[in-house]
């Protein structure tokens, strides 16, 4: 079995010789830019193009692989640490420095479309995320009630006694 820290290095060194991977996501902390089963490019990435808003692969103090968006560089310092949150969380991780991230988001594929990092779409939710308060509650609250109304579909089709 693969342990989580020996992931981050092997999705590290395919960016590092390819120049991008493509990787499945799972989880709501980027609704609605990232959904559960989107696949997403990631590609490599030097320090000095990262800016804030971009989305990155990055490994946080747990040995977690995330996708999640840059929100503050402190660059006070060196080395430069770099504050990233998921756009439906309260809370940012802690501070990475640039050997943590892997690689920057450069395409979400979704029902046989290609979504671009960089389109103004992207941009604009960018902008919404950062700048409106509240806009991250909005969109926990959004993910959330689809989740659940697609869980309440699925267990409605099951055939399971519902009183057991």
């Amino acid at each position: 079995m693969i342990e989580r820290n020996e992931l981050a290095v092997i999705i590290g060194k395919v960016i590092e010789n390819r120049g991008s991977i493509d990787v499945t996501c799972y989880g709501n902390a980027m609704f609605p830019f990232l959904r559960e089963g989107n696949m997403t490019t990631c590609v490599r990435v030097r320090e000095e193009e990262l800016s804030i808003g971009d989305v990155c692969l990055f490994g946080n103090n747990e040995g977690s692989l995330l996708l999640y968006r840059i929100i503050d560089i402190n660059d006070e310092q060196q080395p430069a640490l770099y504050i990233l949150r998921g756009d439906t969380c309260d809370r940012p991780e802690s501070p990475v420095p640039f050997t943590r991230i892997i690689g920057k988001l450069a395409a979400v594929h979704r029902d046989g479309k290609v979504i671009y990092a960089y389109h103004w779409k992207s941009r604009l939710l960018e902008v919404a995320v950062l700048q409106i308060p509240y806009w991250s509650k909005l969109l926990r609250w959004t993910a959330k009630r689809r989740f659940d109304r697609t869980l309440s579909y699925d267990t409605s089709m099951l055939d399971i006694d519902k009183n057991w």
